[in-house]
């Protein structure tokens, strides 16, 4: 009886330990008809990036196999041949599963076992496939159709059904597969639609006031669709190029309109502790590094408020030490803001003060007659002064370095007749003040000395002399 006992006792803890190993691990079995060497990646999306995150040898069957002792993170995943083409699978709660397919049609011949969300992700990225090649091939017809206003009309309202297709398309495998990754990601791919305006097309400004109509609609719903609880959908391509398009595209280009877009997003992130991190941190890069003008003054509201906040609860000293940094260097200069005044003398020792220059518009030309690129901006600046001084137009043009005698020659050779001064002291902090990190840099200031834009080229200034000098 004490056998027979110890021996019941050893298939409940195996029994036990097979569960535990199913709720705790994943093992998903790869099978590639074709393949009969080398190594299996299975890499993964975040954000718009790919990485790795395991690797399974390839037997003499084809078969590799990808296991591990906890549970994967849920999103769309990437196996990755040898040759770096790959197809994709969906990792949710059930991870023990099995993939089989060919080398030379790996979509074409794809089969799970053991997983139906899968196999209705496969399904979905076939349908996808065939709507996406008769959609171009009416967008081709209807640029040979556009001479023809019934045939071309006939081509749209084609275009019209398949759209109404895929919508009802999607609308089934929501259903479907509710509460599923699958329905997550066909959910969050979906753009929200405005609803249906009452302007009277008799009434002024109709269009402009259609195009406020949905632009306000998209400013608040744009991201309706998204589950920001869902960590899941960090790790597919939909959330990164859903930001990207929105700030990029949707909203209007002023810092006015992205801060508090960028903020109210930020805290709807807080609803998953991955999510907020990986929305901030995403904003915060975008908006540092971003070349479109203005867009520092977005990064300098979003660092003081969650980084130098205390609310980056990821970010050790010195990222927020490098952060403080930046905001520093900024934030006297930001567009709107007054510029920072300066005091400097010109080659004879006059004094001169940019607050006090009576202009229209000022331009702070910070330069450099060694500098390369300096040496081709400068004349091309000069033409424009030449034709704007005697409407309210004045450049006040510091010299960055130190070595007076190669500055007064290039300004006496190349006759250059606007304000020219310089910090022989190094003593106005100029550098820190207007973030000189390189030459040369256009600061772009009106009457009151505000800052318009910044470092923008002269063809960028021309366009903005004519519209604030006409």
């Amino acid at each position: 009886m004490k056998k027979i006992y110890l021996l019941t006792l050893s298939m409940f803890f195996l029994m036990l330990a097979n569960v535990f190993a199913q709720k705790n691990g994943y093992r998903i079995e790869v099978k590639i008809d074709g393949l009969t060497q080398g190594d299996l990646l299975l890499g993964y999306h975040f954000g718009e990036k790919k990485y790795v995150k395991d690797t399974a040898t390839v037997n003499a069957k084809g078969i590799a196999v990808f296991e591990g002792d906890t549970l994967l993170p849920g999103g769309i995943y990437l196996v990755i041949l040898p040759e770096k083409n790959y197809f994709e699978v969906l990792i949710d709660k059930n991870q023990r599963f099995g993939v089989s397919t060919t080398k030379d049609k790996l979509l074409e011949n794809l089969k799970f076992s053991n997983s139906p969300e899968n196999e209705g992700f496969i399904q979905y990225q076939r349908f996808m496939i065939d709507m996406q090649k008769q959609s171009k091939e009416l967008s081709e017809q209807l640029k040979e159709s556009l001479s023809d206003t019934i045939k071309a009309n006939a081509i749209r309202e084609k275009m019209n059904d398949l759209n109404g297709k895929v919508m009802a398309y999607w609308d089934e495998v929501e259903t479907k597969y509710k509460g599923t990754l699958l329905a997550a990601v066909i959910k969050a791919m979906r753009n929200v639609e405005a609803p249906k305006h009452n302007i009277p097309k008799d009434a002024p400004k109709y269009d402009s006031l259609v195009w406020a109509h949905n632009y306000n609609f998209n400013r608040y719903h744009y991201f309706d669709n998204i589950d920001f609880s869902d960590a899941r959908l960090l790790r597919t391509p939909i959330l990164e190029s859903k930001i990207n398009v929105y700030f990029d595209r949707v909203l209007l280009p002023m810092p006015d309109s992205i801060i508090p877009a960028a903020i109210e997003l930020i805290e709807k992130a807080k609803a998953n502790r991955e999510m907020f991190q990986y929305v901030l941190s995403t904003l915060t890069n975008k908006f540092q590094t971003s070349d479109r003008m203005g867009m520092d003054g977005v990064f300098v509201a979003v660092a003081e408020k969650y980084y130098l906040g205390g609310q980056a609860w990821w970010a050790d000293q010195k990222l927020l030490d490098k952060i403080a940094e930046r905001v520093k260097a900024i934030k006297p200069n930001i567009i709107g803001n007054v510029a920072p005044d300066l005091w400097l003398p010109n080659p004879s020792g006059k004094y001169y003060r940019l607050s006090d220059v009576n202009a229209k518009i000022t331009v702070a030309y910070f330069w450099d007659p060694e500098c390369s690129h300096c040496k081709k901006v400068t004349p091309e600046l000069k033409k424009v002064y030449e034709k704007y001084k005697g409407k309210g137009f004045e450049v006040f043009a510091v010299y960055t370095q130190g070595d007076q005698p190669k500055w007064m020659e290039y300004i006496k050779n190349n006759e250059l007749p606007w304000i020219n001064v310089w910090d022989p002291t190094f003593s106005s902090n100029f550098r820190n003040l207007y973030d000189i990190y390189a030459t040369p840099a256009i600061y772009v200031l009106d009457k009151n000395k505000k800052i318009l834009a910044k470092r923008i080229s002269v063809e960028t200034l021309e366009k903005i002399l004519e519209e604030e000098l006409k």
